[in-house]
């Protein structure tokens, strides 16, 4: 009979499993994540590969957002409804390859999973999250998982929302990605844009002034600034357009229930053109979530390379392998 410390050597040779009880390789990303980037605020970009259903071949860039502390294997990057290149990407195709090269420490990571798309509730996307263990053992009843579930994404939207550098989140206010020819340079005046998520300040206080949630350039004409009345038609007339077939698409399935938290998101203040524009933005804004399956780990800095290999098998069970580099 195998003695439970010979089980837990085996457990430990293999590496199935770091500290946390995530699998190993979460450790080692999250390490080389800190040692090249540590409290940088500048912008991480890994390229995704991926195929769309026509089988052509796609490459982009994505931003990295943060990694998940409730579950280290899911890594989170931004997506903006408006980036029609890259959603139409992930809708094509759940399954893509990324590359992240650590500039300091010389390492390369080659990652191939899962994508999902965690948007706004008023939003309908493919590849919605993933139901996670924590929440997946709370009931077995799989609507109230599903709705679990999408409340935890919610939150986590929310929460990296309000981590993003101001000039980001005013980013969510432009044109489409990508699209020619370029809008007009009235299209891009908002350069920064607050946080709007909390509750309502009282009245008169600094906060509750457009002038200090939009920072434009002040060579723009102001007539034109998104914050007058005019612009913001623009802005409600840009977004209906890209999303009009989506929300349609909502009205004819079954709506889920938002918490009181959401709720208060979704409400337009159209008594306050900041607060409209802050809307859109945010809407706008989607967590790209990523689960890996596979890991290359390849450290050049040592002589010879070191190359390691996780794998999972569809248990969800995580091997280690040396290669040769």
């Amino acid at each position: 009979m195998t003695s439970l410390k010979a089980v837990e050597k085996t457990l430990s040779e293999l590496n199935l499993l770091g500290p946390d009880g995530w699998p190993a390789w979460t450790q080692v990303l999250q390490k080389a994540h800190r040692a090249n980037y540590g409290r940088s605020d500048d912008p991480v970009y890994l390229h995704l590969a991926s195929k769309t259903r026509l089988g052509a071949v796609t490459l982009q860039a994505v931003q990295f957002q943060d990694f998940l502390n409730e579950d280290g294997r899911y890594l989170l990057f931004q997506l903006s409804m408006t980036d029609q290149n890259l959603l139409s990407t992930i809708q094509s195709n759940q399954v893509g390859q990324l590359a992240w090269q650590m500039p300091k420490t010389r390492e390369y990571f080659h990652l191939t999973g899962k994508f999902y798309i965690c948007s706004a509730p008023r939003q309908v996307t493919r590849y919605s999250p993933p139901v996670l263990p924590h929440i997946s053992g709370t009931t077995e009843d799989l609507a109230a998982q599903r709705q679990i579930s999408n409340q935890f994404w919610e939150a986590k939207r929310l929460e990296q929302w309000r981590k993003l550098p101001p000039k980001i989140r005013a980013s969510f206010t432009w044109p489409m990605t990508g699209s020619t020819p370029k809008g007009p340079a009235t299209a891009f005046q908002c350069l920064a844009m607050e946080d709007m998520t909390q509750q309502d300040p009282a009245p008169g206080s600094r906060t509750n002034n457009r002038d200090s949630v939009m920072s434009q350039d002040s060579t723009q004409n102001p007539i034109s600034s998104p914050s007058s009345p005019s612009s913001i038609t623009s802005f409600r007339s840009r977004w209906n357009s890209v999303t009009g077939s989506i929300t349609g698409a909502a009205a004819d399935q079954d709506a889920t229930p938002l918490s009181p938290v959401s709720a208060s998101m979704n409400k337009i203040r159209n008594d306050n053109p900041a607060k409209i524009l802050h809307d859109i933005a945010f809407d706008n804004f989607c967590l790209l979530v990523f689960k890996p399956l596979d890991i290359v780990h390849f450290e050049s800095a040592p002589l010879p390379p070191k190359r390691t290999i996780y794998t999972t098998d569809a248990a969800g069970q995580w091997a280690m392998n040396e290669a040769n580099p």
